[in-house]
């Protein structure tokens, strides 16, 4: 009996992990009902909206993944971040209209405003735009903290239709939309309008670096007259730390590489690896960064950081407030790619201070995943040695002493 118990609890927490981005929308439909009912909806409209929660687990994670692939199409073209917010904003409509069905079939018919519409789609948005934030800031994950602001939304959309006391909250929520829209908007121009001199950051996984990203480096010093460029490696990003600390995904480790993989318990409408899943070690990477960059002659002008205890703690957030403390008072301007990492990064720069984006539009085939595949001549001539040695099976020795052991 007590193997029965052991057994059907791990076989719940299987299922509540496996589809726990279904069960955050089951959940908020539930919720909508509730409220629904609790607002004296007819009972035909009632059975409509015990629909919900079926409804909402069924297409919400489906959704959710598509709004993100739009938004990174038009930021993959653009490398902007103001046209993504803007189109989100289209995909809130049926949410919005959907949510207010009620006010139109039920007691509340003919209460709801078009002003008060516009006032609801825009929280809807706001409260989009936060969970977003937070998730590249490493508290929860993009897809998952979209499925919770829309459900939120949906609530607040049934209480504004009972005429319940929320508007304060509403107009708030209105105001973190505005805010995230004109934040965005000034990052644009600042991409576009920016000072000469100051220190450059440029952050990324760099799996392996290769030839753009050395010449974007020179570009940069170059275009904007930088003193400095201060370059950071992701170590383990936070949500990897999180998905592993819950079982969702598994590491296997061999030969200076760590390669993530999808447990039985990963939930399928989550992206676990938006850059990637398979990674060089953090401190071979770093080894791979400095001897690219002496390569190309950069060394003078580029700054390889190593802050892993900072970057654990509190992100590319910590490491950049630790630049800006090194430069007070000078501009900074931030590098990065239109790709999801890319763009990751930039929005991490735009809350966290006055930053000078430095978008660069990815194009061509030089990628550090053709690099993982097996393609040659696309990085340094010292990474392509390491690369080689690593194929062929070799121990290889870098410039600074650093041993590689290849086993």
């Amino acid at each position: 009996m007590e193997a029965t118990s052991i057994s059907m609890g791990g076989r719940l927490k299987r299922f509540a992990l496996r589809y726990r981005s279904r069960l955050y929308a089951a959940v908020g439909g539930c919720v909508f009902w509730v409220l629904a009912w609790a607002g004296g909806l007819p009972p035909a409209a009632m059975l409509a909206a015990g629909m919900a929660p079926v409804l909402l687990a069924a297409l919400m994670p489906k959704y959710a993944v598509v709004m993100a692939r739009v938004e990174d199409a038009i930021n993959q073209k653009l490398a902007l971040v103001t046209p993504a917010r803007l189109v989100r904003v289209f995909f809130h409509v049926p949410i919005v209209a959907g949510g207010l069905l009620g006010a139109w079939t039920g007691p509340w018919a003919g209460q709801v405003s078009e002003l008060e519409i516009m006032a609801l789609l825009a929280a809807v948005s706001g409260l989009h735009g936060a969970a977003v934030t937070l998730a590249y800031h490493g508290y929860g994950d993009r897809i998952g903290n979209c499925i919770l602001a829309i459900s939120a939304g949906l609530w607040l959309l049934v209480f504004a239709s009972m005429h319940w006391n929320l508007w304060p909250l509403i107009f708030a929520l209105d105001g973190v939309f505005i805010i995230h829209i004109g934040v965005g908007l000034l990052s644009d121009m600042r991409s576009r309008i920016f000072p000469r001199g100051g220190v450059g950051v440029f952050f990324g996984s760099f799996n392996p670096v290769h030839k753009m990203h050395l010449q974007i480096l020179k570009d940069l010093l170059e275009r904007r007259s930088l003193e400095k460029i201060y370059v950071h490696a992701t170590t383990v990003p936070k949500l990897h730390r999180v998905a592993i600390a819950a079982g969702e995904i598994e590491v296997c480790r061999r030969a200076g590489v760590r390669e993530y993989r999808r447990s039985r318990f990963a939930d399928p409408g989550k992206n676990y690896f938006p850059t990637g899943s398979w990674f060089y070690e953090y401190d071979l990477r770093l080894e791979l960064l400095r001897a690219a960059i002496r390569d190309a002659g950069l060394d003078a002008h580029v700054e390889v950081l190593d802050l892993p205890e900072l970057y654990e703690r509190s992100g590319f957030s910590g490491v950049l407030r630790y630049v800006m403390k090194l430069h007070r008072g000078q501009p900074i301007h931030g590098l990065h790619g239109s790709d999801p990492g890319g763009m990751w990064v930039r929005n991490i720069f735009d809350t966290s201070g006055w930053l000078y984006p430095c978008p660069v539009v990815r194009t061509g085939h030089i990628s550090a995943t053709a690099i993982r595949q097996g393609a040659v001549g696309l990085t340094s001539a010292t990474v392509e040695e390491f690369l080689a040695a690593r194929r062929s099976g070799n121990d290889f020795i870098f410039p600074s002493g650093y041993v590689f052991r290849n086993c």
